[in-house]
């Protein structure tokens, strides 16, 4: 396994990129868990007869309303409703695409920085455009890619002007 190097032999460490992945990545397993269990919820609520009466019991007596109103209202909201379940199956899909991604780049972090960097961004971004656990993934990800071994200080192979091959003296 080869690692980045720094100047002075010894692994360059990437313990912030690490720590910022693993967290993101657990972030995103809690929000599958409670984008699973709100999905299930809202399903199991709506297919509920109980509520399903109740809540258009509610609708057919309000007084301002006509019955194509009500009717209306009733179609759009059980529309809603299912319309909210397909979503939540379309975040969980990402989130766990994100997640696998986040895995893959936590493992290849020492191995190369830069396809982990980029493995890092778009994890953030199938997490959501602006949550916490995706500024996350993008901070760690743009250390990924920024961060660079420190470089050794060259010392000079001689004390000489360059233009003219002359020893340099004091001011």
């Amino acid at each position: 396994m080869q690692y980045e190097q720094t100047a002075y032999g010894r692994p360059f460490k990437r313990t912030g990129e690490m720590v910022l992945g693993i967290i993101g990545i657990v972030f995103n397993v809690l929000g599958i868990i409670g984008v699973f269990l709100l999905n299930g919820f809202t399903k199991m609520i709506s297919s509920d007869p109980a509520f399903r009466e109740e809540f258009e019991a509610e609708i057919w007596n309000d007084p301002t309303l006509s019955q194509s109103e009500a009717q209306s209202i009733i179609d759009i909201m059980y529309s809603v409703i299912d319309w909210m379940v397909g979503f939540g199956w379309f975040f969980i899909v990402a989130l766990i695409i994100s997640t696998i991604l986040g895995v893959f780049a936590v493992v290849n972090l020492k191995k190369n920085s830069k396809l982990a960097g980029i493995l890092f961004l778009v994890a953030g971004f199938l997490a959501g455009i602006l949550t916490l656990t995706s500024i996350l993934l993008y901070i760690a990800g743009i250390m990924c890619l920024v961060r660079k071994p420190p470089v050794a200080p060259q010392e000079p192979s001689s004390y000489s002007d360059d233009d003219f091959g002359e020893p340099m003296r004091p001011l």
